[in-house]
């Protein structure tokens, strides 16, 4: 520990340390180069969807369709589109968020709010 008489534990884990799901995948049995040869879009929204894996299922694509729209530029947007309706190979919930922002269901008070992150 890293704690002293004089100020806080600078090692102790904060509410913005991620859970050991949250991220890109890790350890042995992830093929980093495959990763790589992933399209942008697809590795993105994927790191995204691992994030939003603690909320239930319908909660998180809401949370991915929200993000989508929020953030990502309208080509990156049209290319996952065209990905999932292609059947592109992508995590389950990513492409349950690419769905409903694709049919538009997204809490629009919340894209019309600025974001804290």
């Amino acid at each position: 520990m890293s704690r002293s008489a004089d100020g806080p534990d600078l090692n102790a884990p904060t509410d913005a340390d991620p859970s050991p799901d949250q991220g890109p995948p890790t350890g042995e049995e992830v093929d980093a180069q495959a990763r790589q040869r992933l399209p942008a879009e697809v590795r993105m929204g994927e790191d995204i969807a691992r994030a939003m894996a603690h909320h239930p299922p319908e909660r998180g694509a809401e949370e991915i369709a929200t993000h989508i729209r929020k953030f990502w530029n309208p080509r990156m947007r049209a290319s996952i589109i065209g990905r999932m309706e292609r059947g592109e190979p992508m995590d389950e919930l990513l492409r349950s968020g690419v769905e409903l922002y694709r049919q538009g269901e997204i809490d629009r008070q919340e894209v019309a709010e600025p974001s804290g992150g």
